[in-house]
């Protein structure tokens, strides 16, 4: 037997970690596309409105006046929407708004969602408000709770 030549018993780790590398990327590539598009759309969608509400009710905390976050229709007086604004009481948008919600995504909600410079919200009713965003077959729930004005996004 030749000195020089080696058996090959196995796969190295280098070979192992190449692998499971291209297995991973494979993976990072499908796994979004497993989800139907309109599902992913409302998913973000409401997850940008929630952080979009969160802005308004910290600004009015820290500036100590009424932040107002206004659902505009595409035309007529009621929803569905698909734009939404942050503002002051009274004053003219934040900027980079006001924000249209991705195509074919509407919210049904109240005209306005007003927090108070306690953080709370400055609507009269039930404990919490609840914004429906859909698309299709595919919907998104909002919960606002009045009392803390904390909202997130429910099952």
């Amino acid at each position: 037997m030749n000195p020089t030549v080696r058996a090959s018993a196995g796969v190295s780790f280098a070979e192992v970690t190449a692998s499971l590398a291209l297995v991973a990327l494979l993976l990072a590539v499908a796994v979004p596309n497993l989800l139907p598009a309109p599902e992913l759309e409302v998913r973000v969608a409401a997850r940008e409105l929630v952080a979009d509400m969160g802005l308004a009710r910290q600004l009015a905390v820290s500036e100590g006046a009424t932040y107002v976050v206004e659902f505009r229709p595409p035309a007529g007086p009621c929803g569905p929407y698909t734009l939404y604004a942050v503002h002051k009481q009274g004053g003219p948008d934040e900027p980079d708004f006001p924000k249209a919600l991705p195509a074919g995504v509407a919210a049904s909600a109240p005209a306005q969602v007003p927090f108070k410079p306690s953080g709370a919200v400055a609507i009269v009713g039930p404990v919490s408000v609840d914004i429906i965003l859909c698309s299709g077959p595919a919907t998104a729930r909002v919960r606002v709770t009045l009392a803390t004005g904390y909202t997130r996004v429910v099952p």
